[in-house]
């Protein structure tokens, strides 16, 4: 039985009973503080900080899509993909214990135990990168402080190498293994390479990393070129070592498609070399040559100089020349005039001018017009083949302004060819502030701008019946290695006269080469058609006083000169058209300077070689006479 405790003994526990309900209390908060722990930490963000920790031994490696390539018109390499390799640090690995211990006991081949008995686990961190520093300072290049401080970066990855082949990649992989590193790996990448380096330069392009085509082909067509990257889910364990076992999603990347052009490096390479000799011959400020196929618009070489260097960026020349630089055309812009005064009937063949003896003021314009070969009352063949600038004008009155500027439009003239190609300009056409010199000085080639792809593409509508086409420069996509394949048809842009009134031309121009001022365009074996152009160079900063005395920025300099030639071959079945173009080309002899003395020889070596190229042979009784004769 027990007994009622006494006032005297309650007094005397009572401080007793405060302790343990104090014990008590903090007992209870204790607890109550571990079990909101654990319950924070495994059900209110359990899911959340597995993640996290799994996240350490996990990541997600892109899958790169390779980039599509681009080839020549017979599959030789413009540009492509490369696999290349570099050597980078992981900041995790080099400053993880359990992986440092490990590796750092393979090394001095003592026991892990061992190892964390002598040292501490920041002396063993500090002594495996001290060992991996030695190891790839010499091999680096660098010293091994210098080493040691890449390898103590605070960044996740430094790179201590790019840019290796595949050889140079099994090498560190094999000195890695054996020198037991982690931390340092080997990883591969994709790189643009280009086989041509610079010839092509400004049409393949280039890309840059995050970018894509900066510039070129790689720019126009980068939807096609591009594709879409994969990616794949890895787990490792703490040595770093991947868990195929605990491999997650697997998105494969989607290739991007090649490309084939239309040029043919054989037929550039050939058109490369003449234009290169033509400029160290005549050392113009620039030079340019376009060659098409008149069936189809089809761009088969495309070379000017100065051209652009990928080694030397920053000082190079970065404008294709012959989409971006346009130039007053002179006589070779002749064709639209007689064309359009053909094409309505304004004039035939046999319709005879005054030129005027080669001095010519007309009375109502009142501006001079002048030609270096004198003439008088001629048929309208003579008119064109000796470029008389008298008789074009009166061929131009005949046709009227407004009907001249329609036949300019229908050209293509001021107008982008719309070639798969950054950075084309429009040029420029005089199309309402006319004075009375644009009458005389349009129809014969000033007051215009024009590129030398706009007047390639206009003498292939001329030599194919009168049919204007759009430069075409992409031939075919291939993708699926092949097996598929996508044939980019030829584009006709309009009909820009009949066919009869383009025959008609045909025959004028072959003339010009035959009897006029462009015989120096002829080459052995076949015949060609073409007109010949010599303008006077504006030059925007050239300063000179008019009469009054008064000073005046931008006009012709006197003995500066734009160069061209633009016709097509063979005469009577034409296949390919070509424009040549020189500014500005030095000579000793001022009158050894013209379009026909500079120009047309360009074009007959053009010519004649990319004709062999495409096995467009002489007339048979034509070959068999030179044949016998041999």
């Amino acid at each position: 039985m027990m007994h009622t405790p006494t006032q005297r003994q309650i007094r005397r526990d009572r401080p007793l009973i405060r302790r343990m309900l104090l014990a008590t209390c903090f007992l209870t908060l204790g607890f109550s503080a571990v079990l909101w722990r654990l319950y924070d930490l495994h059900l209110k963000r359990g899911p959340e900080l597995a993640e996290l920790a799994s996240a350490k031994f996990r990541e997600i490696r892109p899958l790169p899509a390779q980039r599509g390539s681009i080839k020549d018109n017979g599959g030789r390499y413009l540009a492509y993909d490369e696999e290349i390799f570099s050597l980078s640090t992981n900041r995790v690995h080099l400053n993880e214990p359990p992986t440092v211990k490990l590796a750092l006991s393979k090394v001095r081949k003592v026991g892990v135990r061992d190892l964390t008995r002598e040292l501490s686990d920041v002396q063993i961190i500090a002594a495996y990168q001290d060992h991996i520093a030695s190891i790839i300072a010499p091999k680096l290049g660098i010293s091994v402080d210098e080493a040691r401080l890449k390898l103590q970066s605070k960044e996740q990855i430094e790179v201590l190498a790019e840019k290796m082949n595949e050889d140079q990649a099994k090498e560190w992989k094999k000195l890695l293994d054996e020198q037991h590193i982690k931390g340092v790996y080997v990883r591969s990448s994709i790189r643009r390479h280009y086989p041509t380096e610079n010839r092509l330069a400004l049409i393949v392009g280039g890309v840059e990393v995050g970018k894509g085509g900066v510039r070129g082909l790689e720019k126009t067509q980068d939807a096609i070129l591009r594709g879409t990257p994969g990616s794949i889910e890895v787990e490792h364990d703490k040595y770093g070592r991947e868990l195929p076992l605990y491999r997650g999603e697997v998105k494969d990347p989607i290739h991007g498609r090649d490309i084939h052009l239309t040029i043919d490096m054989q037929i550039q390479d050939a058109v490369d070399r003449i234009v290169e000799q033509a400029n160290l011959h005549w050392k113009p400020n620039k030079i340019m040559a376009v060659v098409t196929e008149v069936g189809t618009g089809s761009v088969l070489a495309m070379s000017f100089r100065p051209d652009h260097d990928r080694k030397t960026p920053s000082d190079t020349n970065w404008k294709n020349l012959a989409i971006y630089e346009p130039y007053e055309p002179g006589s070779t812009f002749k064709i639209v005039t007689f064309t359009g005064a053909l094409d309505l009937g304004k004039i035939s063949t046999s319709s005879r001018f005054d030129c005027e003896l080669g001095d010519y003021i007309d009375p109502i314009f009142k501006v001079p017009l002048h030609d270096l070969k004198a003439q008088g009352v001629v048929p309208v063949t003579d008119v064109f083949k000796y470029s008389s600038n008298i008789g074009t004008f009166k061929v131009y009155k005949r046709l009227g302004q407004e009907t001249f500027l329609d036949y300019v439009r229908s050209f293509g003239f001021g107008t982008a060819t719309r070639i798969e190609l950054d950075g084309e300009v429009s040029g420029y056409i005089n199309e309402k502030a006319w004075s009375n010199s644009t009458h005389s000085r349009f129809p014969i080639g000033y007051e215009v701008n024009v590129t030398p792809m706009q007047m390639a593409m206009a003498y292939g509508a001329i030599a194919n019946g009168g049919i204007l086409m759009k430069p075409r420069l992409v031939d075919r996509i291939v993708s699926d290695g092949g097996r598929k394949e996508e044939i980019i048809p030829p584009e006709v842009v309009r009909q820009i006269c009949k066919g009869q009134t383009a025959k008609a031309m045909r025959e004028l121009l072959e003339l010009v080469v035959n009897e006029g001022t462009g015989s120096l365009a002829k080459f052995d074996g076949l015949d060609a058609g073409g007109k010949t152009g010599t303008s006077r160079r504006y030059d925007a900063d050239y300063i000179w006083r008019d009469e009054r005395g008064k000073r005046h920025k931008g006009g012709y300099p006197e003995g500066q000169w734009i160069t061209s030639f633009a016709g097509f071959a063979p005469a009577k079945e034409p296949k390919i058209a070509c424009v040549v173009v020189l500014d500005y080309p030095k000579c000793n002899d001022q009158t050894a300077i013209g379009g026909g003395k500079v120009a047309a020889p360009i074009f007959g070596e053009i010519a004649s070689e990319v004709l062999k190229q495409l096995s467009v042979r002489p007339p048979r009784p034509l070959a068999q006479e030179r044949g016998t004769s041999e």
